[in-house]
């Protein structure tokens, strides 16, 4: 981590059945930070379950029920180098993201993909509360699925 350009990018797949190749997650992290982050830093990236979606979503936006993607920010301690700080996570739910692939005929690692850029994009300071920032936000996830092809 040495490098100031250089991230660190945790992924842990904790469901327990659907497997995902951790070093593609890896790699579209790192291109989606490498472009849009600002301030240096890593991230963790927690592949899961439904339920631990849905525990999350309704612990800590109050919303009783499963959800694809979560990003959480992290402040970081001001005392670590901001290369050296974990920005913040990115929960994929890869049961949704595998009834999603179907419903929009891609392959489960595509659909992955969208999810982690999507939710890394909120880390960035992305968001989509109105039309205009919702476009945006799918403008960027198709050029960074484009550019990943």
């Amino acid at each position: 981590m040495g490098q100031a350009n250089s991230r660190e990018i945790f992924v842990a797949n904790v469901h327990p059945s659907i497997e995902v190749d951790q070093s593609r997650v890896r790699r579209v992290a790192s291109a989606v930070l490498r472009k849009e982050s600002r301030g240096g830093g890593g991230v963790n990236i927690v592949l899961a379950t439904d339920t631990d979606l849905t525990d999350l979503n309704s612990r800590f936006r109050g919303l009783a029920r499963p959800t694809d993607v979560l990003s959480f920010q992290m402040g970081g301690d001001k005392h670590i180098a901001p290369e050296e700080r974990v920005i913040g996570e990115v929960y994929v739910s890869l049961d949704r993201a595998q009834q999603q692939a179907r419903e929009y005929k891609v392959h489960l690692a595509e659909e992955v993909d969208r999810l982690v850029i999507h939710g890394l994009l909120h880390l960035c300071g992305y968001d989509h509360e109105d039309v205009d920032d919702t476009q945006l936000m799918k403008t960027k996830e198709v050029d960074f699925l484009e550019t990943l092809r």
